[in-house]
């Protein structure tokens, strides 16, 4: 992990549930080699799919948020999580910010509304595991913050972009879908496929509790 923080949260999709609480943040890699066109050697990415566990390695394919491919409960949430990473990822300094972004982007693709206490996926801000209810409610207080420049409008429009999107294709069926902010250039090399990416650290984003 890089700067990240510990949260306790609630999810639904397809008929399948996770909850308890979880390393929240920025995910950092190491391309096995050869590394693909358009990346670098070490990238930051967050998680677009909170129902999964990382493996490390994973194997990925290469597309963008646009994929048409990249299924999510919410509507355009692909697209919704892009714009959450590319306009406050480079803002991020401390953990509470990291475990709130990632918060941000689980809603944006899990519900079509931005509230963190209601729908699909839920966060625990109130007497938390691990963290109390002090620190819940700081990224709480952030996630929302962020929600809130996503959302727009009475109508409640929404923000979109592309992003590089990291689909978990390894062959015994782990894996963890990342995205990760693209670089212009990047973008028009993106017809990859069956790479590698090993985690750069040995402390692996886990469940704590089930």
């Amino acid at each position: 992990m890089g700067l990240n923080d510990i949260v306790t949260v609630n999810a639904t999709s397809g008929g399948d549930t996770v909850s308890g609480s979880y390393y929240a943040g920025q995910i950092l890699w190491d391309w096995v080699a050869p590394v693909p066109s358009g990346f670098e050697e070490s990238i930051v990415s967050y998680c677009v799919d909170v129902l999964q566990d990382i493996t490390d390695p994973q194997t990925v394919a290469i597309s963008t948020t646009a994929d048409p491919l990249m299924e999510t409960a919410a509507t355009n949430g692909g697209g919704k999580a892009a714009w959450l990473l590319n306009q406050f990822a480079s803002t991020v300094t401390t953990g509470v910010q990291a475990a709130a972004l990632q918060v941000a982007i689980w809603e944006a693709v899990a519900d079509d509304s931005h509230n963190l206490d209601t729908g699909s996926f839920t966060l625990v801000h109130s007497d938390a595991a691990y963290t109390g209810a002090a620190q819940a409610t700081l990224i709480y207080d952030q996630a929302n913050y962020y929600l809130s420049q996503l959302f727009y409008g009475a109508q409640g429009q929404y923000n979109t972009s592309v992003a590089r999107w990291l689909d978990a294709t390894s062959a015994t069926g782990g894996g963890q879908d990342q995205i990760t902010t693209p670089e212009p250039s990047s973008l028009l090399l993106i017809a990859l496929g069956g790479v590698v990416a090993r985690m750069r650290g040995r402390r692996r984003p886990a469940r704590l509790s089930a």
